[in-house]
C-alpha cells in the first residue's frame, strides 16, 4: 500500500512497467487510502521492485506512507491495473492541478500532431486534476470529464502501456474532448473555430469588453486592466 499524494500522477502505469520490469505478476489499484499493489515473484525481485517504486516514484507524486506485507501465495497469470474501489472514507491528499509538461507542449505547436493547437491537451504528467475531482478514487468516471466519451485513437492510446498517456484519465483529443468556444452575454456563439477563438476573445479585451473565461471548476473574470472603467 502507497499512500500520499499519489491519484491521478502517473502512479498505476508506473507500477504496471515496474513490475512488467521485474517480472512480476499481480495487480494494482487505486482505493480510499491510495494505491494498492499486489505482487507474485521470486523474493528478491519483489524486494527490488518495492525498493525502485519507493526511490524513484513519478516525478509529481509525494509518497507519505508506504507499507509491505508477505501474504499467502496468490496466482496472477500477469500484472493487470484493476477497477478502483471506492468502498469507505477517504484519506487521500487532493492532487492538484499541474501545469502542461514540455512534450505535451511540443504536440500543441507541431502542425504534424493530432493535438496540434487542441488547447485541453494533457498527459499522465500534466493536466487539471484538483479542479476536475468530484469524488475519490481518481478515475474518469469520478471527475468532470466523464460525460465526454473517450473517441477510439485516444483508448489506443489509453490501453498501451508504451504509450506516455497510457491510463491517463484526463486523455481527450479535438474529436471527443472539451470544445473552445466564445459566446456573447445573449448565449449567441460569436466564434467557435479554435483558432479564431483567442485573438477575437483577445480583441473584445482590448475595446473594453469583459471576458467570463468557463474554466474546469468555474470561471475567470478577464479585463483590460489598464482601463479604469472597465475595471470599475
Amino acid at each position: 500500500m502507497v499512500s500520499g499524494q499519489v491519484q491521478g500522477v502517473g502512479f498505476r502505469p508506473f507500477v504496471y512497467e515496474l513490475a512488467t520490469f521485474y517480472h512480476l505478476s499481480g495487480t494494482v489499484s487505486n482505493n480510499k487510502d491510495g494505491v494498492l499493489i499486489f505482487v507474485s515473484g521470486d523474493k528478491e525481485d519483489c524486494l527490488n521492485f518495492y525498493d525502485s517504486l519507493i526511490q524513484t516514484p513519478p516525478a509529481v507524486s509525494r509518497i507519505e506512507q508506504h507499507t509491505m506485507t508477505e501474504m499467502e501465495e496468490q496466482v496472477f497469470t500477469d500484472f493487470r491495473i484493476v477497477a478502483s474501489s471506492s468502498e469507505g472514507v477517504t484519506s487521500l491528499r487532493l492532487t492538484p492541478d499541474f501545469a502542461i509538461c514540455d512534450t505535451c507542449k511540443k504536440e500543441l505547436e507541431d502542425p504534424a500532431n493530432r493535438r496540434f493547437h487542441y488547447p485541453f491537451t494533457t498527459c499522465i504528467h500534466c493536466g487539471p486534476r484538483w479542479a476536475i475531482t468530484q469524488r475519490f478514487p481518481f478515475d474518469r468516471e469520478t471527475t468532470s470529464l466523464s460525460e465526454f466519451i473517450i473517441c477510439d485513437t485516444c483508448r489506443e492510446e489509453y490501453i498501451n502501456p508504451s504509450n506516455r498517456r497510457f491510463h491517463s484519465q484526463t486523455n481527450s483529443c479535438d474529436i471527443c474532448g472539451i470544445q473552445l468556444s466564445l459566446w456573447n452575454n445573449s448565449r449567441q456563439i460569436v466564434e467557435r473555430h479554435s483558432l479564431k477563438v483567442l485573438p477575437k476573445a483577445a480583441e473584445l479585451l482590448r475595446k473594453g469588453n469583459i471576458i467570463a473565461i468557463k474554466n474546469t471548476s468555474g470561471y475567470l473574470l478577464c479585463c483590460h486592466a489598464e482601463r479604469p472603467e472597465t475595471v470599475m
